[in-house]
């Protein structure tokens, strides 16, 4: 059962009692010296409790811990945002009339082809100087694309210029997004209440995003007497938003991670100069030095544990659902509304109409996201996460499968209550599957690259089923995606029932390498002892 790559210890070696246990971690004086190991214990107190609810580590302040929330917020806002607009650019901008599914499915390819590199390298790296100013990079990449967006003159390579800059952003946004959490929350028992609130963010700013800023381009198009000004000018504003953000992240967000508390400068000055001062020397000896590759290949090869791997899978799942729901449920409504004359993209005459169909659906579903929200964190708490991913699994299977197949309006109630069930089925995944990855079966030392491997799933799913979903829109139905998507929350059922029936047995496991090595300590201290 125990494995080693270039020194790196991958057994797992905590050991929490089911759900519920609180833990102390203490130092694996055992041969590796890479894994922390876990006491069942009285709750920390290096843990501070903000707002009466939420278990966060000693050094996180109520500014923090509402920057992170807000940083969630804004990724999740800026990522619906583009997938919601795209469509009305590519028809209002570029008059593109024909092929459309074909071209945001191949915009979504590129993007996660740039996305798959890019996670990796932000989670490594982000170990490195730490979370922070991974974040702010990101949010200014997200808000430079997004201004430049509607003043594209073709898809490639302008559009598709804009939307690499745009991946680099998301990847590294939503990347940080998981890492942080694991170094936000306190122990494994209330790690789903901060998942919860972090759920909740999410959600609204795919509410947001669905209901207020879709609807942005036509209120200035109405004062600028202009639809194709206005629309550039919601990106702009949208835009300047990310780049304020990111000034503001960079001094309010947490300092987690392995730069700790001035990571970035740290890091340059130990690069730049071969002249250390007797402190940083100090600093540097007291601190392990791992190598990237070495952090990279631990992040892979933590998925040899099922909780992880099951994590990384619903990540493949949930991040492919957040870009085919926006992306495909606009495309569909928008195709919907030029095949019944009421949007005619040749004139440049308003598309008002889709886009009420679009934040119609769109909200409802992210509405039912947020409510569920709190409902998903309570829950993996209170029960295996295996089985709350395996609901959500089966949740969002129920809202894919007949919705792709629809023939009803946009409007029409049925596809209310399909949409509904989509958003709780994707908050589940995202929720539980946050949770799974920052277990205390996850070593902290590597938690950005743990991180980094959790959104590089997702950035293949996304290249793999938004270029196929687009394909088969343009050649077989609108709701292709959607089949997809459900075939998708299926896979993420069965290995969750899986993993919660070989879970007792890894517990067992992880409680018999506990003891081992707690043995060992023992025996160690105890020659030492003797020696002296």
């Amino acid at each position: 059962m125990k494995s080693e790559v270039d020194g790196i210890d991958m057994s797992p070696t905590t050991f929490a009692a089911g759900n519920t246990s609180d833990a102390v971690h203490t130092k694996d004086l055992g041969a590796s010296g890479a894994t922390p190991t876990t006491i069942p214990s009285n709750p920390s107190p290096h843990k501070n409790r903000l707002f009466h609810i939420f278990i966060v580590d000693y050094n996180i302040s109520y500014l923090n811990f509402i920057s992170y929330l807000i940083a969630c917020f804004a990724t999740i806002c800026l990522v619906a945002y583009l997938g919601i607009i795209q469509p009305f650019v590519l028809t209002m901008i570029l008059n593109i009339q024909e092929n459309k599914g074909n071209i945001t499915g191949s915009l979504a390819l590129y993007d996660e082809i740039i996305a798959i590199p890019a996670t990796l390298f932000w989670g490594v790296f982000s170990d490195r100087i730490g979370r922070r100013p991974i974040y702010s990079v990101g949010f200014i990449c997200l808000g430079t694309a997004l201004i430049l967006y509607p003043y594209v003159k073709n898809v490639y390579p302008h559009m598709l210029l804009c939307r690499l800059l745009f991946s680099l952003g998301s990847s590294a946004c939503t990347c940080m997004m998981t890492g942080t959490l694991g170094d936000i929350a306190g122990s494994q028992h209330e790690r789903g209440r901060v998942s919860a609130i972090v759920g909740l963010f999410s959600g609204l700013g795919g509410l947001v995003a669905g209901l207020v800023l879709v609807k942005l381009p036509w209120q200035l198009g109405e004062l600028a007497k202009d639809e194709v000004q206005g629309l550039r000018l919601s990106f702009t504003i949208v835009g300047g938003c990310s780049l304020a953000l990111a000034l503001i992240f960079f001094v309010t967000m947490p300092t987690v991670g392995r730069g700790a508390a001035d990571g970035l400068t740290r890091w340059i000055k130990n690069h730049l100069s071969r002249k250390k001062s007797a402190e940083d020397s100090k600093d540097s000896a007291d601190e392990e030095t791992i190598h990237p590759l070495r952090m990279l290949a631990y992040g892979f090869l933590a998925g040899r544990d099922p909780r992880v791997a099951l994590a990384y899978v619903s990540s493949f799942v949930s991040r492919a659902d957040t870009v085919l729901f926006t992306s495909f449920i606009s495309l569909w409504v928008i195709q919907h509304f030029i095949e019944e004359g009421l949007c005619n993209p040749e004139n440049r005459t308003s598309c008002e109409a889709a886009s009420r169909g679009t934040h119609t659906l769109t909200g409802i579903g992210q509405g039912i996201s947020l409510i569920s929200a709190p409902i998903f964190g309570y829950a993996s708490e209170r029960f295996k996460k295996s089985t709350v991913l395996a609901v959500a699994g089966f949740l969002g299977a129920i809202g894919s499968l007949p919705f792709a197949f629809t023939t009803k309006p946009p409007t029409d109630k049925s596809n209310f209550v399909f949409v509904s069930f989509l958003g709780a089925g994707q908050i589940g995944m995202i929720i539980t599957g946050m949770t799974l990855v920052n277990g205390l079966h996850v070593d902290t030392k590597y938690r950005g690259s743990v991180a980094g491997v959790f959104s590089f799933s997702g950035a293949i799913s996304i290249m793999a089923m938004a270029r196929l979903g687009g394909y088969l829109f343009d050649v077989w139905i609108y709701g292709a995606p959607f089949v997809l998507m459900g075939i998708a929350h299926l896979v993420v059922a069965v290995l969750s029932i899986y993993v919660r029936i070989v879970t007792p047995r890894l517990e067992r496991e992880d409680q018999a390498r506990f003891q081992a090595k707690q043995e060992n300590v023992m025996r160690l201290e105890s020659d030492q002892v003797k020696t002296s």
